[in-house]
């Protein structure tokens, strides 16, 4: 489990980079395998960047959907607060410790047709959106793009289960009480219109399109209960110690898969930003 006094919830072990890269399978699924949005022009996009990249997954499947510009290689770059999952072999892609608070080094402004960010909610704080935004902003070429994904409030927003209304309390009442913004689809939305950004939407996606992602959508949210829930009842001190956070986890998860042999399965809610750098 993680430290209590760190901002990033989440470990940084080979198993949590396994994790992760599971997560990201899953929500591509859940998008109907849109790793890049339809309405941005897949032939302009030369420059990409992914904040907080963790392993580089989305860059490495996104590099395979773009491929080559006629004879151009498309350039990639994944920034992240921490090294720590960056993988051995990088390939092409390039990678830079960076916390996406702060204004990027002059060198990556006006750089990139498309800035790719993901799951931030429980990392940032609700004041450092405006930063964030901005930040990703000047790194924009004009024209470009940015895409911003979030499992956030709407994912636990279900009446009538008892286990998911758990997880909305826990997560509710911690991210308030740390400052963070459980809202985060909604800030980010509002903080793009703020900052002058063009052709900005708000799109929700359900894993519930395809039956046959039902077994991947239970594993993820055990994979939740057992990390970020228990994470978040030690850190706000809802329970004394990593045994009575672990034990009350375990409680919660047994409860969630009593409800999906009953056939009450809840899919993958994943909201997506996506706004436009003006031209002029």
């Amino acid at each position: 489990m993680s430290n209590t006094n760190e901002k990033y919830v989440f470990g940084r072990s080979k198993m949590e980079s396994q994790r992760l890269d599971a997560q990201h399978s899953l929500l591509v699924k859940a998008t109907q395998n849109t790793l890049v949005h339809p309405s941005i022009p897949k032939e302009n996009v030369i420059s990409v960047a992914d904040i907080a990249t963790g392993t580089g997954v989305w860059l490495r499947d996104t590099a395979k959907l773009l491929g080559k510009v006629n004879t151009t290689q498309r350039y990639y770059h994944g920034f992240d607060i921490s090294p720590d999952q960056f993988p051995d072999d990088m390939g092409d892609i390039e990678f830079s410790v960076h916390d996406i608070t702060a204004p990027f080094p002059k060198e990556h402004w006006n750089r990139y047709d498309l800035v790719h960010v993901r799951l931030l909610v429980a990392a940032i704080d609700e004041v450092e959106y405006k930063a964030a935004v901005a930040n990703i902003h000047q790194i924009l070429k004009p024209g470009g793009f940015l895409q911003w994904e979030e499992i956030d409030e709407v994912t636990y927003k279900l009446e009538n289960n008892t286990v998911f209304e758990e997880i909305w309390r826990c997560f509710d009442s911690s991210f308030k009480a740390e400052g963070k913004c459980f809202q985060a689809s909604a800030k980010v939305l509002e903080e793009c219109m703020a900052a002058g950004y063009s052709n900005v939407e708000r799109l929700a996606y359900s894993s519930d399109w395809d039956n046959n992602l039902r077994p991947d959508t239970e594993a993820r949210f055990v994979a939740i209960i057992e990390t970020l829930y228990a994470s978040l009842l030690l850190r706000s001190g809802q329970v004394d110690d990593e045994l009575a956070a672990s034990k009350q986890a375990g409680e919660l998860i047994k409860k969630y898969q009593q409800l999906c042999g009953n056939g009450n399965s809840p899919p993958v809610k994943l909201m997506r930003v996506v706004a436009q750098k003006q031209t002029a």
